[in-house]
């Protein structure tokens, strides 16, 4: 049956591009857009996996969506997001071509608290303030605020076309591949900014300035394909931007959380960065197999995450635990006390990379120094990802004056910080 699907899947791969029809229906001044094929990605195993009837995650949406005679999972084709500006004063509409029980969704609608008004003899649902759906006929659908979908619903007689562009990537990524996505702005533009850190230096993003346009694709099959790609302002700036996702994917365990289903520090490390002219390119191939297990450990965590174990057992001491009386394995110390033990301190060397892009900043460590004045252990606590590498290398190297409480040797848990001065 997968071999069946497979090949079903790679037969039609070439065949499908985003539908004209919704394409025509964009915000003519898109600078964003994105789709999803959901009839190829459905075909794949990721797709049967999200089929599942289990995995649907709000029985009360389930219970709407029956009401509705509406299964995405059957009756949705393909899905088409077109959005002017996320500044304000920009639109944006979510257009999708399937199978839709008009009557039945009006009447589910109306009966859920919803109102339904005509425009241009198109039925328009509103349910709460601004937000929209509208149902031309069978196979559109149409959400949004209702400026934009009424708008849209103009379209349909007098259709528009998007900037040549924007079309071009459009149909190159649709064509390619089964969900995608395509800014023609730099992606600083679709931040929320940030204040400013006074003498901190450029943040992790600043690289993210010199990138004009990027866009993006996954292709699913036997296993999920992930491309990323950025235009940026030179040459230059690419090789920059790509070595600074090598040394941020080569340091992603100090980053993320271990204690999560998806194995994301070791995913990032299989991770393709590569530059050729003002391109950067970012390749990442998810293996069948991780899907199966993050689909078990979800399945796990639903039945387990809240049920208490029937048999209990009493609360332990802690391995190396202080009982009552004794003196402790470890103690809490702070940096600047701790700091003056130093009896040995090698200094960081400078990543000529982040000398290049004028990155300077503080690296924050979290340590535990050993009953011998080691540094046993160390976890970033904040830190730019160019400097993080170079800052753990020299603090590795630190030594300091044992910790003696009631004249006995304990470990010391502290933390250390590195700065990185473009004057130094």
């Amino acid at each position: 049956m997968r071999l069946h699907l497979l090949a079903a899947s790679l037969l039609t791969a070439s065949l499908f591009a985003a539908d004209p029809g919704l394409v025509s229906l964009a915000i003519p001044d898109s600078q964003v857009m994105a789709g999803v094929n959901v009839e190829q990605v459905l075909l794949s195993p990721f797709g049967q996996q999200l089929a599942q009837p289990s995995l649907m995650p709000d029985p009360n949406l389930q219970k709407l969506l029956e009401s509705a005679g509406f299964d995405p999972r059957r009756d949705l084709r393909e899905i088409l997001v077109s959005v002017s500006s996320f500044t304000e004063g920009g639109s944006g509409i979510f257009l999708a071509r399937g199978t839709f029980d008009v009557p039945k969704i009006l009447e589910a609608a109306k009966a859920n608290g919803a109102t339904v008004e005509a425009y241009k003899d198109v039925p328009i649902i509103q349910k709460s303030k601004g937000d929209a759906l509208a149902l031309p006929d069978s196979t559109l659908a149409i959400a949004g605020d209702v400026a934009s979908v009424r708008a849209a619903i103009d379209r349909i007689s007098t259709p528009t076309a998007i900037s040549a562009a924007l079309a071009v990537q459009v149909n190159q990524l649709s064509t390619t591949e089964d969900a995608w996505f395509v800014s023609i702005v730099p992606p600083l533009q679709l931040l929320p900014k940030a204040p400013a850190a006074s003498g901190a230096g450029p943040g992790p993003f600043a690289m993210l300035g010199n990138v004009l346009q990027f866009s993006g694709g996954v292709k699913f099959g036997v296993n999920a394909v992930v491309t990323l790609q950025a235009v940026s302002k030179t040459d230059q700036d690419a090789a920059t931007l790509a070595a600074l996702l090598k040394t941020f994917a080569s340091a992603a365990d100090l980053y993320l959380p271990k204690d999560t289903s998806v194995p994301s520090a070791a995913l990032l490390k299989d991770l393709n960065v590569t530059s050729e002219g003002p391109v950067t390119t970012v390749l990442l191939t998810v293996p069948e197999s991780l899907i199966e297990e993050m689909k078990a450990a979800n399945t796990h965590e639903k039945h387990t995450g809240n049920t208490p174990h029937a048999h209990s057992q009493p609360m332990q001491r802690p391995a190396g635990g202080a009982a009552e009386g004794a003196t402790p394995q470890r103690i809490r110390v702070g940096s600047e006390v701790q700091h003056a033990k130093l009896v040995q301190q090698a200094a960081p060397v400078y990543p000529p990379l982040a000398l290049q892009a004028r990155i300077s900043g503080v690296v924050k460590l979290n340590a535990i120094i050993g009953k011998d004045g080691t540094v046993a252990n160390l976890t970033v606590a904040s830190g730019h990802p160019l400097l993080v590498p170079a800052a753990m290398e020299a603090v590795r190297q630190w030594v300091y004056a044992p910790t003696l409480l009631n004249g006995q040797a304990v470990e010391v848990a502290t933390q250390i910080d590195v700065n990185f001065s473009l004057t130094q």
